[in-house]
């Protein structure tokens, strides 16, 4: 009812004292579009650099299918061990630079290059481990 057409003069009266507004020349996205020119140098760096992170993060769920290993890292979770956490998942024995944290509900792993190494992607990998 109130968006009626024929309630409301469309163009508004006063709509002739006004300038074409720029956006009604060009979609937005189009506005000032002056851009570098694509160089995929840096893309390539970071494809081959995931990879490796992606070889990591498999060998880190490969590792965590083994019962023992399961239950003790949850255990220590649980218990708020940070420290004990960290070494179970560093003694696996892989490359990458790797951050843990938990939560009751489920573990957080994000891989990244070592840290003297080019600091092009990250990995992230969260799994369920509680309701």
């Amino acid at each position: 009812m109130f968006n009626d057409p024929i309630l409301y003069a469309y163009p508004p009266v006063h709509y002739h004292q006004y300038p074409i507004h720029p956006y009604h020349y060009a979609p937005y996205w189009a506005w000032d579009r002056n851009f570098p020119p694509v160089n995929s140098k840096m893309l390539s760096t970071s494809v081959v650099a995931s990879e490796h992170l992606l070889k990591d993060a498999s060998f880190l769920v490969k590792k965590l299918t083994d019962p023992v290993v399961a239950k003790q890292l949850m255990t220590n979770a649980q218990n708020g061990n940070q420290k004990e956490v960290d070494r179970i998942v560093h003694s696996f024995g892989y490359e990458s630079a790797i951050e843990t944290s938990y939560s009751p509900s489920a573990v957080q792993f994000v891989l990244g290059p070592p840290k003297n190494g080019n600091q092009c992607c990250r990995v992230t990998l969260m799994l369920k481990w509680g309701e």
